[in-house]
């Protein structure tokens, strides 16, 4: 009777340590808050900067001309929309945003323009061990959505 108590104490402390490491590794693998604000942060500079180069804006600098359409990544960095962007709105004048498509670190940015530009798609997907484990997207209408996997 003592023997068979000892073996399940033992199997159920065993069961709790499995677990428990099991919570730890998956609690490692998603991004925390502050990574996850910071993700949300950058899709919200994107989708201000694509406001302000498609329909232009006076900001304390200067104007910026409207285009009349949306813009690739590669326009919005060459054009200095989002460095004017980043200089107006203190919720992301912090953010070191990269030209590459890792624009910041553990995150890879998919930013698609229509043919004719009148709408875009953004996404920014967590990098981590290739799973993607969590996604920042939003569009033209400026709604930014968050994703995870199932």
């Amino acid at each position: 009777m003592q023997r068979s108590r000892c073996y399940i104490t033992v199997a159920v402390l065993l069961l709790l340590a499995g677990i428990s490491a099991k919570l730890l590794a998956q609690d490692q693998k998603s991004p925390n808050h502050e990574e996850r604000a910071k993700a949300v942060n950058v899709v919200r500079l994107i989708n201000t900067a694509e406001l302000w180069y498609n329909k232009g804006t006076t900001t304390k600098n200067g104007a910026i001309d409207a285009h009349g359409r949306y813009a690739s990544w590669d326009e919005l960095n060459n054009s200095g929309v989002l460095k004017t962007v980043q200089s107006q709105l203190a919720m992301v004048k912090d953010l070191q945003v990269s030209a590459k498509p890792e624009v910041i670190q553990g995150y890879h940015l998919d930013l698609l323009v229509s043919a004719d530009g009148k709408s875009y798609s953004v996404a920014l997907h967590d990098t981590r061990d290739g799973d993607g484990l969590f996604s920042v997207f939003s569009d033209q209408n400026g709604i930014i959505f968050l994703g995870s996997p199932l």
